[in-house]
C-alpha cells in the first residue's frame, strides 16, 4: 500500500513538473507600460507618510533555457516625499492655528532587477523580482498649509515654501541632494499575457541630506549635543501594467 501511494505521489509530481515546463514563459523581449500609486516616507525624518503617483515603462527579457528567469529594466517618473501635521503652529489674537507641512519630491528612477516567473496555465502567471534602483530628483518643493485663509497666513505659508533640491544651506529650510539609490522588490500577477497587478517596495540606501546642511547643523550652537539622523527614501507601490 505504501509503495502504491509513493508511486501515485511520484506520478503527480512528474505531471505537475511537465505542466510547469509546458507553461514556461516564452524566451525573448517584452514591453510593459505602468501606472500606479505610491505611499512614501522619509525615514528618520519628522514628517510621516504621503501618497503620490508613478508612471513608467519596463523591458523584460526572459532568458533562454532558464525556466522562467528573466532580467528587467525600466524608467519611471515617481513621486516621493513626506507629510507632517503640526498643532498650534501660529498664535494670533488668542487663537491657535494648525498647519500641514509637505515635501513633494519628483524623481526619474531606473530599476534593474532579476526575476522569476511561474505560469499556472495559459491565462495566469505569477512573478517576483529583486534588484537595485538609481534615481535623480528633477523637481521638488516644500509647502506649509495653514488651516485658515487670509493674506497674513498666506504670507507665512510663502515663507516656508522652497525648492526641495536647491543647493543652499538653511536650517529653517532643509533641502536634499538629487541623487538616490537603493534596493527594491516587486511581486505581481499577470492575466491573459497582458494585464498586470503588482505590489512593490523600495528602500533607499542613500542619505539624502546634503553634506553642507549637515555641516551647518553640526556647527549650530543649539544643536551641539544633538545627532542628525540619516534620512532615506522608502516607498510602497501598488501598480497596474499592460504588457505589449
Amino acid at each position: 500500500m505504501k509503495k502504491f501511494l509513493f508511486v501515485i505521489a511520484a506520478m503527480a509530481m512528474f505531471t505537475q513538473s511537465a505542466k510547469a515546463l509546458d507553461n514556461e514563459p516564452e524566451e525573448g523581449l517584452t514591453f510593459m507600460g505602468l501606472f500606479g500609486m505610491n505611499v512614501t516616507n522619509l525615514q528618520n525624518h519628522p514628517y510621516g507618510t504621503k501618497a503620490g503617483a508613478m508612471l513608467g515603462g519596463r523591458v523584460d527579457y526572459v532568458l533562454p533555457k532558464a525556466h522562467g528567469t528573466y532580467l528587467t529594466a525600466g524608467v519611471d517618473w515617481t513621486m516621493k516625499g513626506g507629510k507632517g501635521e503640526f498643532d498650534d503652529v501660529i498664535e494670533l489674537d488668542d487663537m491657535d492655528y494648525d498647519a500641514t507641512g509637505k515635501y513633494s519630491l519628483h524623481y526619474f528612477e531606473v530599476p534593474i532587477r532579476v526575476g522569476f516567473r511561474y505560469n499556472l496555465g495559459d491565462e495566469l502567471g505569477f512573478y517576483g523580482e529583486f534588484g537595485p534602483y538609481f534615481a535623480v530628483g528633477f523637481a521638488g518643493k516644500h509647502r506649509l498649509n495653514i488651516d485658515e485663509d487670509g493674506s497674513f497666513f498666506s504670507g507665512i505659508e510663502d515663507m516656508y515654501e522652497f525648492k526641495a533640491f536647491k543647493n543652499k544651506t538653511d536650517l529653517d529650510r532643509p533641502t536634499f541632494q538629487r541623487w538616490d539609490a537603493g534596493l527594491g522588490f516587486r511581486i505581481g500577477a499577470e492575466y491573459n499575457q497582458h494585464y498586470n497587478l503588482m505590489l512593490g517596495c523600495d528602500w533607499g540606501l542613500t542619505d539624502i541630506y546634503r553634506n553642507n546642511f549637515r555641516d551647518e547643523w553640526k556647527d549650530a550652537p543649539e544643536h551641539a549635543n544633538e545627532k542628525l539622523s540619516k534620512v532615506h527614501n522608502f516607498n510602497f507601490s501598488i501598480t497596474v501594467g499592460y504588457r505589449f
